[in-house]
């Protein structure tokens, strides 16, 4: 194959000579230094450059530029349509192309084969080149593999969901917690979520399986659905608005008493809060902001209770850019976030306060969680424009600052992998304190 390309590249930039072709045509052409026109039947001259004008489709000739090399009495003629055919030079020589005989070349020209591509049918259509759904299907159940739409597979999850729900027990489960992972696994793609809800699996899946007072691993199942239907979703927001989602998420997370259960429930609240000022106004009143307060009281591990502080957190920074003016941002965008009140509801009821105790509460405990510490942190640098009269007044809060800042900085070489991520929390703590209270000092 090399050959044959090679063969190619010669013939490219071979000077061409042509044989005189006969006609009918009695007019002389005369050869120029300029490209003309080859008319039909008209005999050209020996040793001229011919090409096919691409622009045209029509035979174009001119006198052989010196530099592009070549005898002018031995060349190729490259005339499409018609054979290669030799100029055999004066003398005895015999004629080469690159070293090749010519002979050889010709031959060698005949193997290559030409470039045709079959005409297709008129009036066929892409789609009848391709094997329709349907096809697919059937020839994938003649060799005993199904194939199902994302469609059909939650029609046969909501067939059978009802009955696999009444069946199952708290230790026999096996089947009730594959068919939540499929929807879980369906509900990530937005149109999916959003046939879910259209066909009521709101209704008939999640409240029911929320419901279950003795069914703890279902209720946190149910809340992982929720939650994966509405993130980043906004339409499934608005869904689950109108079918009392938020009041039922709030009651969820009253009830909740567990790590894994609060966490799911946290999941799906923050979800549907989050960049949604509409649901920001009907949940973050007195009784919602209580109830998420209330899990900083509750017995469960460190890593949910933090989750709290970030979800306030990103709310409020969200609801700072949104009504910033130099975001310049749609009118009607910073209306909605103006409705929801966020600031003078935080202040309303305390949030500062209860942040701040919940934070020197912890301190024990964070001393050797670095991500924990981390994510704490940077909550508190996002509230503190809300929380710095509250924070700066507060020895308890500087404290217990200090003291994370201090045993990071102790065990800052205790370990060479966790090295620079100690010392990225422990400046963000510095510039905490900064903030709030001026240049550290060495005090405890």
């Amino acid at each position: 194959m090399k050959w044959k390309v090679a063969i190619v590249l010669v013939l490219a930039v071979l000077s061409i000579q042509t044989r005189a072709t006969t006609g009918t045509n009695d007019s002389k052409f005369v050869p120029t230094q300029e490209w003309q026109e080859i008319k039909e039947g008209q005999a050209i001259p020996e040793g001229m450059h011919v090409r096919i004008n691409l622009s045209t489709g029509k035979k174009e000739a001119k006198l052989l530029d010196e530099a592009d090399g070549g005898p002018a009495d031995s060349s190729l003629s490259m005339v499409p349509g018609e054979d290669v055919k030799d100029h055999k030079p004066a003398g005895d020589e015999t004629p080469t192309v690159a070293g090749m005989k010519l002979d050889a070349l010709r031959d060698a020209l005949k193997d290559i084969p030409a470039n045709e591509y079959p005409e297709e049918p008129e009036g066929e259509s892409i789609r009848g080149r391709f094997k329709s759904y349907e096809q697919i299907k059937q020839e994938l159940k003649d060799a005993n593999v199904e194939l199902k739409s994302d469609s059909e597979i939650m029609t046969d999850l909501f067939a059978r969901f009802d009955d696999v729900l009444k069946q199952t027990h708290t230790t026999e489960r096996q089947e009730l917690d594959a068919m939540f992972e499929d929807l879980q696994y369906l509900a990530h793609q937005i149109d999916n979520a959003l046939q879910f809800i259209d066909r009521g699996g709101v209704e008939k899946i999640i409240w029911p399986s929320m419901n279950r007072t003795d069914d703890g691993a279902t209720r946190i199942q149910a809340l992982k659905l929720l939650g994966t239907l509405v993130q980043n979703n906004p339409k499934a927001k608005v869904a689950l608005i109108e079918r009392n989602g938020g009041a039922n998420l709030l009651s969820a997370l009253g009830r909740a008493s567990s790590t894994e259960e609060l966490s799911a429930a946290l999941y799906a609240f923050g979800g549907l809060v989050r960049k949604f000022p509409f649901a920001q106004k009907q949940l973050l009143t007195p009784h919602g902001y209580s109830v998420l307060y209330g899990v900083w009281q509750k017995k469960v591990e460190l890593k949910v209770k933090v989750k709290v502080l970030q979800l306030i957190a990103d709310v409020l920074e969200d609801y700072t850019n949104a009504i910033d003016p130099a975001a310049q941002n749609d009118p009607t965008t910073v209306e909605q976030y103006r409705s929801t009140q966020l600031v003078d509801g935080l202040q309303r009821t305390e949030f500062c306060k209860h942040a701040g105790e919940f934070f020197h509460q912890q301190k024990s405990t964070l001393i050797p969680e670095e991500n924990l510490t981390d994510e704490m942190v940077q909550a508190l640098r996002a509230c503190k424009p809300l929380c710095h009269d509250s924070w700066s007044r507060c020895a308890l809060f500087r404290h217990t600052l200090l003291v994370l800042r201090n045993n990071l900085d102790h065990r800052i070489d205790e370990d060479r992998e966790m090295s620079e991520y100690r010392r990225e929390i422990k400046r963000s703590i510095d510039e905490l304190v900064v903030d709030l209270y001026g240049p550290p000092r060495d005090e405890l």
